[in-house]
């Protein structure tokens, strides 16, 4: 099961940076114990830090950075208006579709204090929610009594609540007011990372089970989910002395710790609820932990509407403990439509046609043969002069394939790993639409070296790069002149023109995925003489288209 954890702007962003090196240490210790289960882990979460600011995420491994909105914000962020950041969305929609689609569980971080976070997370959500997934979306709301924000920016996150209730999504909805304390003031850095622990801990319990749905059923996770309200996630660590049982003091303190997460906006009884117990220790402790947090979520009186899901972790290293993601009761609501990995893996049945299915003894000729989508059998054809077995084509387009590669497809993985017998037509506009998305790159490791070759001719029998001239120091230097390692510093160059941007990074996605020899073979419009080779030439290109 692959999980996608994708912060939103600056402030999402320092949050997840607490929940990776979590999950680090975890992939560290699990590492020494079984290497297998570890590669099992890394490979079921994925991280992505989504940004309008290129600059804040400069720290952030190139991979996992998606900036979006490059026309609308010049890379140089929203300009703190979440309108803007929506518009940058919408710039760069496709991307981020592309993002979600391999990921049946998408966890959203995102702040409203600014632009990028307050901007993107209910639109995105709803992209989430729409295509059929789990979506668990983390909204922190920013203080206007400790004065993080003004009056206007505190009502607009309010907004973002009220319209996450509208859209029947239930979020984790973490409030900034409950970190500060007049008897104990620190630093504003200090309030936010104290903030931020739960929510790493918490997810990194949620994340054991999330990524092996062995240990609850996932239609239950469907009824979790449903409905409008909000979420509420607690963890407690539990150190029971090595060979015994923790204590009653300890187990007494766990269920506490676990259930009050003070920081979270949670106001209605609790409803279905799921637990997640992370320890080796006997089933006492475990139904003492259980029943713990029973008492305390039907303590108080009416009707009880606690349902807990319980789920176990058995193979997680330590610090053991338990976590809980406890859901409010807001009435019953029909289970969402999540496409699981193993139903959605079930290929329909093929459409009968009535036309006679061909044998495995019949040969065609290639260039006769008539696709038919109800042929499922292997077909012997003639290709210069030898016989070859043509498989039945499930893609129709490189964009379709680059998806299913991309979410782990065995059919699509399979022929981007041939590259010879393939029949799909490639585009030039699809092959320029797929290179500047991040996703791509993880596909390019997948294709065959044909494959490979095949994209690069399509692409540059298309593109003819203007042969700008870019800063380069004191002196100006032509596009076609310029080496690799030239090309990269100009692409984060914040004097270099939005026109000269993108043929720049154009170049140097072509160098990433082809290597540099592959620039020598880039066309570019003759050079016009070259006057005055200064860097104010270069920022006056603007005007000139």
């Amino acid at each position: 099961m692959n999980i996608l954890i994708l912060s939103l702007g600056g402030g999402g962003g320092n949050i997840l940076r607490s929940v990776k090196a979590l999950f680090r240490r975890d992939l560290a210790a699990v590492q020494q114990a079984d290497a297998r289960y570890a590669e099992r882990l890394r490979r079921a979460v994925v991280t992505r830090f989504l940004d309008t600011n290129e600059f804040s995420t400069s720290d952030v491994p190139a991979d996992e950075r998606v900036i979006i909105g490059a026309t609308t914000t010049r890379r140089v962020g929203s300009r703190h208006d979440p309108e803007v950041a929506r518009r940058a969305l919408d710039e760069s929609k496709a991307e981020v579709e592309a993002l979600l689609e391999p990921h049946p569980v998408v966890i959203l971080i995102g702040t409203g204090g600014k632009g990028t976070g307050a901007g993107t997370i209910l639109p995105i959500a709803q992209m989430a929610r729409q295509a059929r997934k789990l979506v668990i979306p983390i909204f922190v709301r920013p203080s206007f009594e400790w004065h993080e924000v003004e009056k206007r920016r505190y009502d607009h996150a309010l907004m973002i609540s009220r319209q996450f209730d509208a859209a029947g999504i239930r979020l984790i909805e973490v409030l900034n007011d409950r970190g500060y304390s007049s008897a104990d003031p620190q630093p504003q850095t200090r309030v936010w990372e104290r903030m931020n622990r739960p929510i790493a801990r918490g997810l990194r319990g949620l994340l054991y089970v999330l990524s092996d749905l062995s240990q609850v059923d996932p239609s239950d996770l469907s009824m979790l989910f449903a409905g409008a309200g909000r979420l509420r996630i607690g963890f407690a660590e539990i150190d029971p002395p090595d060979g015994g049982e923790p204590t009653e003091d300890q187990i007494q303190k766990a269920v506490n710790v676990c259930w009050s997460n003070p920081y979270s906006l949670f106001s209605k009884p609790v409803g279905t609820s799921l637990v997640c117990i992370q320890g080796q220790w006997s089933n006492v402790v475990d139904g003492r932990l259980k029943g713990g947090l029973a008492a305390l979520a039907t303590s108080g009186g009416g009707d009880a509407t606690y349902n807990p899901l319980h789920a176990f972790a058995p193979e997680a290293p330590k610090p053991w403990g338990i976590t809980g993601l406890f859901a409010e009761y807001t009435g019953n609501h029909p289970p969402l439509e999540i496409a699981w990995p193993d139903v959605r893996a079930i290929r329909p049945l093929p459409t009968v046609s009535s036309a006679p299915r061909p044998s495995a003894d019949v040969v065609v000729d290639v260039d006769d043969a008539v696709p038919s989508p109800s042929v499922e059998v292997p077909v012997r054809a003639i290709r210069g002069g030898r016989e070859i077995s043509i498989e039945p084509q499930p893609f129709s387009s490189l964009w379709d394939l680059s998806l299913a590669v991309n979410r782990g497809d065995k059919a699509a993985r399979d022929i981007a790993a041939d590259g010879e017998t393939s029949d799909i037509p490639i585009e030039a506009s699809e092959v320029r639409k797929l290179v500047a998305t991040v996703w791509f790159r993880s596909v390019f490791q997948h294709l065959s070296p044909r494959w490979r070759d095949r994209l690069l001719d399509v692409l540059l029998d298309d593109v003819t790069i203007h042969n700008h001239l870019v800063g380069e120091g004191r002196r100006a230097v032509r596009l076609s002149r310029m080496s690799f390692e030239e090309l990269k510093r100009a692409a984060i160059d914040v004097l270099v023109t939005d026109v000269v941007r993108t043929d720049v990074h154009m170049l140097v996605t072509i160098g990433q995925l082809w290597g540099p020899e592959a620039l020598s073979r880039v066309r570019f419009e003759p050079e016009e003489p070259a006057g005055t080779t200064s860097r104010l030439e270069t920022l006056l290109q603007t005007f000139r288209h």
